[in-house]
């Protein structure tokens, strides 16, 4: 049976080529998983979805779900400077990583800005990333503007 969906919302019906997903929520140590409601997935249209596919392809290292066609080249190489040393270069590279993965995205239609933070509230291993981007509209008219921060 599929996840009940409504076809009342401004997102369901005027930015159908945003598409449809299963919401994520993030805990307090940064990581994402499926959200739940009376023990059943929450479907999010419209925006929404496009939050979550943002997340969604920064958090994914690139080429990890390579075993099909469909996702070749998916995912943010931000991954690979785990372990590098932290300096200005490298929350440079963050950002041109992120946007990289934003801008293939096929329901973004321009990237507005990407800021990583290094230590947010004096958390050390961590960042935080402020990104904007303008979705594409099923119109022909100009997307809705789309501002999120996410820790990782």
């Amino acid at each position: 049976m599929p996840l009940p969906i409504d076809k009342e919302s401004a997102g369901y019906r005027f930015y159908k080529t945003l598409n449809e997903d299963v919401r994520l929520k993030s805990n307090e140590y940064g990581e994402w998983d499926l959200d739940f409601e009376n023990y059943d997935w929450v479907n999010v249209t419209g925006v929404d979805s496009l939050v979550n596919a943002c997340i969604i392809a920064i958090m994914t290292r690139l080429d990890e779900l390579n075993y099909t066609d469909l996702y070749e080249g998916f995912g943010c190489r931000i991954h690979e400077l785990i372990k590098r040393n932290k300096s200005r270069n490298m929350i440079y590279q963050m950002e041109i990583f992120i946007t990289d993965v934003l801008l293939n995205m096929r329901r973004v239609d321009k990237v507005n800005y990407v800021n990583v933070t290094d230590s947010p509230d004096n958390q050390n291993y961590y960042y935080r990333v402020n990104f904007s981007v303008t979705c594409i509209h099923d119109e022909d008219v100009e997307g809705e503007i789309i501002e999120e921060s996410i820790q990782i």
